[in-house]
């Protein structure tokens, strides 16, 4: 049995993925932005694991920092974690810390609670990290003077550059967690029929609509794969589709460029106040 730690668990490939490694034996932690639907949803999909549920705003530091307290507090070390929440943003907006959305939801919220849990992720031997990315990083571009939209946004490709960041933040956990035995993965899903979109207008408003989507049971495939499989038999700090290998492209293979986007988040965080190098007491 493994301790599988899910954001954005409450719908489509994230409640997918919980259904069937919670089927499989593990205990599984939702982190839910609201607590009765995590408490809905853990009732509909728990099977042979014990589920827990933990309240987590990702558009929110504050509650980062408190949810990632209650996990540590409670006495969980997970096996597993699974950086799954994320979704694409038609309009520039922003956080309550002050960053554009998509921005925090896709990657620096993931990246600081990675960060507060990484203290009880080593302590388990063949530890996981699992990170949503997507096909969407073709076309993405990291611009460090653009990470809020500051100087032009738009929406899908906001959404290349943060899928791109979840793969640079991959390589980033490889290399400076390989000799602790923690591993790292990207997924690409799929396209995959769930709420992703709903919150936008125009094309994206009938994402969910379109006839090639997957079903969120196929999406959630390849994070399974990767939670299930032994290490011995994966690659840490790659990137899978369809549970296999998979090459990137432009600045996804860049080292400096994933450690100028590590620094760099550090930075942003500790800015805001949440220092995310070592755990408060």
């Amino acid at each position: 049995m493994k301790t599988i730690i899910i954001t954005g668990a409450t719908s489509g490939i994230g409640r997918a993925t919980a259904k069937k490694l919670s089927e499989q034996g593990n205990e599984i932690i939702l982190i839910a932005r609201d607590l009765n639907k995590g408490q809905t949803v853990a009732k509909e999909i728990q099977s042979v694991g014990k589920i827990q549920v933990f309240v987590g705003d990702l558009a929110s530091l504050k509650s980062i920092h408190n949810v990632s307290n209650e996990i540590l507090d409670a006495g969980i070390t997970p096996d597993i974690l699974i950086n799954n929440a994320g979704g694409i943003f038609n309009n520039k907006i922003f956080t309550e810390d002050g960053f554009e959305w998509g921005f925090q939801i896709n990657h620096l919220a993931h990246f600081y609670l990675t960060k507060r849990l990484l203290p009880e992720i080593l302590k388990k031997p063949e530890a996981k990290i699992i990170n949503l990315s997507s096909e969407a990083h073709k076309f993405g571009k990291i611009d460090f003077e653009n990470l809020n939209g500051e100087k032009s946004f738009s929406g899908m490709r906001q959404y290349g550059a943060t899928k791109l960041m979840n793969l640079l933040f991959t390589k980033s956990l490889h290399e400076k967690l390989k000799v602790s035995g923690i591993n790292s993965y990207a997924v690409h899903p799929g396209v995959v029929r769930t709420g992703f979109g709903s919150n936008n207008t125009g094309i994206l408003a009938l994402f969910n609509k379109m006839p090639f989507i997957l079903t969120p049971d196929k999406g959630a495939e390849t994070s399974i794969f990767l939670a299930t499989e032994k290490v011995e038999k994966l690659e840490s700090g790659a990137y899978y589709k369809k549970s296999k290998v998979t090459p990137t492209t432009g600045q996804s293979l860049d080292l400096k460029i994933a450690e100028q986007l590590w620094n760099i988040s550090e930075e942003l965080l500790e800015a805001k106040g949440f220092g995310s190098r070592i755990r408060s007491t």
